[in-house]
């Protein structure tokens, strides 16, 4: 991880390689920017020993865990909505949206 933790490689969890960029407050364009700043260095020390990340024209990057099939890229963000949480209908508006708590 970098000095300030918002840059994060876990190998060998879910999938051979997990790249996490993440930071509190909004700016999603610096966490993004980060992510694919870093995720790039990764490729050219990979490239560099010969390696790629597997790829296929059809599935797109091929990962362990069939549901990261594709760009392998997942977003999230944390919200606190502490006055909604405590609404009566609070879990049929998170199915509605798709959401989870």
């Amino acid at each position: 991880h970098n000095d300030n933790k918002t840059f994060l490689v876990w190998v060998n969890e879910e999938d051979h390689l997990r790249v996490i960029s993440m930071q509190k407050g909004g700016n999603m364009k610096e966490v993004f920017t980060r992510f694919c700043t870093g995720l790039t260095k990764i490729e050219e020390l990979f490239k560099e020993k010969g390696h790629e990340f597997m790829w296929n024209e059809h599935l797109g990057y091929v990962l362990t865990c069939p549901s990261n099939l594709g760009t392998g890229l997942r977003g999230g963000v944390h919200v606190k909505l502490p006055n909604l949480s405590k609404h009566e209908k609070f879990g049929e508006i998170l199915k509605r949206l798709r959401l989870q708590k």
